[in-house]
């Protein structure tokens, strides 16, 4: 991501974040995991990307500048009427806008009324409701699409964090990676099950043969 644009609003946001005046709470992701997602997304050429959680926009403008690559678009869920100010002026200073689309309101209501499918899915709302976003959103992920639910790691142990984890490893149609970057990242990719199957019946005909 070479925009100069987006990185000077990156780091704009990063220094708001030290204001001591501040209205709420600024929570992000890393610069790192922002740049694993971005390369991951340009890589797959995700075109239908969902976010739980806004905060300020900053993770929503590395999911943006590839949508923007890909020719896609980012729809993103916040319910703090100060984040979604501060959402907003952030997409306009980073050019993005046109690629965002920004759902104010309770996500958990949110996200039963768009339409799927999508290609990658953010996770970083609130943390114990994070069972419910998948139970919601996971009929409505393509094959090969991405679920990734942050805070794994800074927050192992919380109740909600820990429903997450046995919910993800209890699905028959997926395979699971924890990435250790930032806050810890669990990588939920749903697998294809007709392809599976149709892999696993070409394997017992090369065993007969």
């Amino acid at each position: 991501m070479r925009d100069e644009r987006i990185l000077q609003t990156l780091k704009d946001l990063e220094e708001l974040e030290n204001q001591p005046d501040l209205e709420e709470g600024l929570w992000r992701i890393s610069f790192e995991t922002g740049m694993l997602f971005n390369v991951l997304l340009r890589h797959s050429g995700a075109k239908r990307i969902l976010e739980v959680g806004t905060s300020s926009g900053y993770s929503t403008l590395f999911l943006a500048e590839a949508a923007r690559a890909n020719g896609g678009k980012v729809t993103t869920c916040e319910m703090s009427e100060f984040k979604i100010k501060l959402a907003r002026e952030t997409f306009e200073k980073a050019g993005l806008t046109e690629y965002i689309e920004l759902v104010e309101g309770n996500a958990l209501e949110k996200i039963d009324e768009l339409e799927g499918p999508w290609d990658f899915v953010f996770l970083d709302g609130m943390k114990d409701e994070y069972t419910f976003y998948l139970a919601s959103l996971w009929p409505k992920m393509r094959p090969g699409g991405l679920v990734v639910a942050d805070n794994m790691l800074s927050h192992d142990g919380y109740i909600g964090i820990e429903a997450y984890k046995f919910t993800v490893d209890l699905l028959d149609d997926a395979a699971n990676v924890l990435v250790p970057v930032g806050s810890g990242d669990l990588f939920t990719c749903k697998l294809d099950e007709e392809a599976e199957d149709k892999e696993e019946g070409e394997g017992d005909e090369d065993k007969d043969k």
